[in-house]
């Protein structure tokens, strides 16, 4: 669909567990707007196991994976038509969020990230759902 979402979350890093990984947690808020004319909010919250990354050159590539939960105002068009099909609630789901982060040696505060933000009823477990809804979301992170 031509769904839309802009957003903000903010990361922090609690702990190093070896081997170059670091857990912590995550937190945002989006907009999502598109195709079917609702604007609807979106909330989500969770634990984030981040790798430092593997240096090429002056280019570092980093992967993560934030694992919590997702809570919206309203469903979109294609998450309604799951909760039709489901008889289930989109407004909490799982959330799943696989990513990769790229900076350049000389700017190591500042990162392009792409990440697959994936709402998902993890088979019923949530809201009924077999499934909620995926995007691609493209941002810049800075670390302070």
């Amino acid at each position: 669909t031509d769904n839309y979402m802009a957003g903000a979350s903010y990361g922090r890093d609690f702990t190093e567990i070896g081997a170059g990984f670091v857990l912590g947690g995550v937190v945002g808020a989006a907009i999502r707007f598109g195709d079917d004319d609702d604007t609807t909010g979106e909330f989500w919250a969770g634990v984030r196991l981040r790798h430092h990354g593997l240096v090429i050159g002056d280019l570092a590539i980093a992967p993560a994976l934030t694992l919590g939960l997702s809570a919206v105002t309203g469903p979109t068009q294609i998450e309604r038509q799951r909760e039709i099909h489901y008889d289930g609630d989109a407004d909490l789901l799982g959330f799943v969020g696989p990513e990769l982060s790229f900076r350049l040696r000389q700017l190591p505060n500042l990162e392009m990230v792409y990440q697959i933000h994936h709402r998902s009823g993890a088979a019923g477990t949530f809201g009924n759902m077999g499934e909620g809804s995926n995007a691609s979301i493209l941002g810049l992170r800075y670390r302070f």
